[in-house]
């Protein structure tokens, strides 16, 4: 199921520009990463606070073999993007939709996060194949907040700006070119006193990360 093929079930009325504006700006890539849900000890979380980031609102929609998402970000874009599993690696269909038309995913209640984003270098990693870390803080936040604008939006990153308010499990990402390591759990440039793979088999902790997904960092 293609990006567009989502776009048709959304509603015709409401979404009327949302549709428009993503069939003239789709784009297509493929990411290769290596994910990981890692609990940070103290040292680790001193080290993440004193790191500079960007915070954005993801929208989270599940469909059919994979995921939607809208991401709204301070730089006043809002990029819908269809997420599919690929044999080597995950093939994303991204459209960007204008940060009004992006908010109404938000209004409609659906599953959302706000995030800060750490990015760094890959360092010696480069050698293997490594692009850059991708390292999420998800806030932890009462409620659902009212955002009826992009000014709002601002408003409210401004106000979390020196906040240490985020939940207790962070989300670690590994982008590479190709699949040379055979984990990251030893290579993370801070300290953690626990893990769980990306994506886990284990019961158990597939329930933790769904919890953790679903209701302890939603907004």
């Amino acid at each position: 199921m293609g990006l567009f093929d989502i776009l048709k079930n959304l509603d015709e009325q409401q979404e009327k520009e949302v549709i428009t504006v993503a069939r003239e700006s789709i784009s297509t890539e493929k990411e290769r990463e290596y994910c990981m849900w890692v609990k940070p000890t103290e040292e680790g979380w001193q080290w993440l606070f004193g790191q500079t980031g960007e915070t954005f609102l993801d929208v989270i929609m599940p469909v059919v073999n994979g995921k939607r998402r809208v991401r709204l970000s301070t730089d006043k874009t809002a990029v819908l993007t269809l997420k599919r599993q690929a044999s080597d690696g995950r093939i994303e269909e991204n459209s960007d939709i204008g940060f009004a038309s992006g908010l109404t995913f938000y209004e409609d209640g659906n599953l959302a996060h706000l995030v800060r984003r750490i990015k760094l270098e890959p360092g010696e990693l480069a050698e293997q194949g490594a692009k850059h870390w991708d390292i999420d803080l998800f806030f932890k936040l009462a409620g659902h907040p009212v955002i009826e604008s992009q000014a709002g939006f601002e408003d409210l990153v401004n106000e979390l700006r020196d906040s240490t308010t985020f939940g207790e499990w962070v989300k670690v990402e590994l982008e590479v070119e190709r699949f040379e390591l055979t984990s990251i759990k030893d290579v993370l440039p801070f300290a953690v006193e626990d893990a769980i793979p990306g994506n886990p088999s284990d019961a158990e902790a597939q329930e933790v990360i769904r919890n953790y997904w679903d209701n302890e960092t939603r907004i």
